[in-house]
């Protein structure tokens, strides 16, 4: 026990200073370089950052393995027997600080329980960590504006073989969509539709399709108050898809294929619903929702909700619901819609088309 917090107690003593001085070190300067020539559109120097910043990684984690790994090779290291609990002790009386610092910095970062009290398993991650995914992708986003489509795929593909070092890891969807749109670019719609479908696979597929089911049940029986039901029944919060359901929608909208297009379009329009009634539920605690009518006034006191609905095309997706339910015949559903939306869309774009649409049929 007594062990196990003098371990702890070292592992921390100089763990900020180090991290301080990844953060700053010459790979992270060199990132941080090119995405600002990138942000400037000075895509060449861009390109020469990025690649620096992925050799520095390289040349940074070959250097922490092999201070480890010498370390290791002293008699009294080696007594120690691989254990880092006793290790580190012996490193701090041979004064090699710069080892105990690259030990602490993964113990800190992983949690001291993830290496299992192993020096081997810990120099098995570093290696791990060679790879710069962020500067890759980064590479690939360069090589796409300059229309090299194919050194963009190869790029993009190793940043997505490296998702797992990512220091940010949500970021591996951010990778997917861009690879699905260097397809739509080449005009390869059959790999981009699969990019996009291998996006939202990652949610229960059950739990997706029964919900999907029965709201598409729903609006198609078309009963009384059916809009304000759809909504009061269901939620989905698989956000990280959210993006994917729309793009599926209007390529599936695209090629007539009206009933992927609509089950896309709903599963949008319930997920960005899900979603901005979380937020307006912490902000509003007496918020409780009603219909759509009154939600969507609700929504209409935040502009930030309004926008993100805008960015995320959400307010697109509620047009597209209305529109394709009109499509295939269920008309009741569509013109209640219409009806509402016509009032009290959020985006005065959508609302101005629904507007007209509802003249019409009038």
């Amino acid at each position: 026990m007594k062990k196990t917090l003098t371990l702890f107690s070292i592992l921390f003593i100089s763990v900020s200073l180090f991290a301080q001085s990844r953060i700053n070190s010459n790979y992270n300067q060199a990132y941080r370089q090119a995405k600002n020539y990138y942000a400037q559109s000075e895509y060449g120097k861009a390109m020469k950052s990025a690649e620096d910043a992925i050799r520095f990684k390289k040349e940074t984690i070959e250097n922490e393995v092999r201070k480890i790994e010498n370390s290791l090779s002293s008699k009294d290291v080696k007594k120690a027997q691989g254990k880092i609990s006793d290790i580190i002790p012996i490193l701090r009386e041979r004064e090699e600080i710069d080892c105990i610092e690259i030990i602490n910095y993964y113990m800190n970062k992983m949690g001291a329980e993830y290496f299992h009290n192993s020096i081997y398993n810990l120099i098995a991650h570093i290696k791990t960590q060679i790879e710069f995914p962020e500067a890759q992708k980064l590479l690939g986003d360069i090589y796409k504006i300059e229309g090299e489509y194919t050194l963009a795929e190869s790029y993009y593909r190793k940043a997505l073989n490296n998702f797992e070092v990512l220091d940010v890891p949500d970021e591996k969807y951010e990778i997917l969509y861009v690879m699905a749109d260097l397809s739509r670019l080449t005009g390869d719609n059959e790999k981009m539709e699969l990019r996009l479908l291998n996006i939202t696979s990652k949610e229960n597929f059950d739990r997706r399709n029964m919900l999907l089911k029965s709201a598409l049940n729903l609006i198609s029986r078309g009963q009384e108050n059916c809009v304000d039901k759809l909504f009061e029944l269901y939620r989905y919060d698989d956000y990280y898809s959210l993006k994917a359901y729309c793009l599926l929608s209007d390529y599936y909208e695209s090629v007539g294929e009206t009933q992927k297009a609509l089950s896309y379009s709903a599963l949008a329009a319930i997920t960005g619903f899900t979603k901005m009634d979380e937020v307006i539920k912490k902000r509003n605690l007496v918020y409780e929702y009603t219909n759509l009518n009154d939600f969507l006034i609700e929504v209409s006191h935040y502009s930030d909700l309004v926008e993100w609905g805008t960015d995320n095309n959400i307010w697109k997706s509620f047009n597209n619901l209305y529109r394709l339910s009109n499509n295939l015949g269920y008309k009741k559903f569509s013109v209640d819609l219409l009806k509402v939306l016509a009032k009290n869309s959020p985006e005065p774009y959508y609302q101005n088309t629904a507007v007209l649409e509802l003249s019409k049929i009038k």
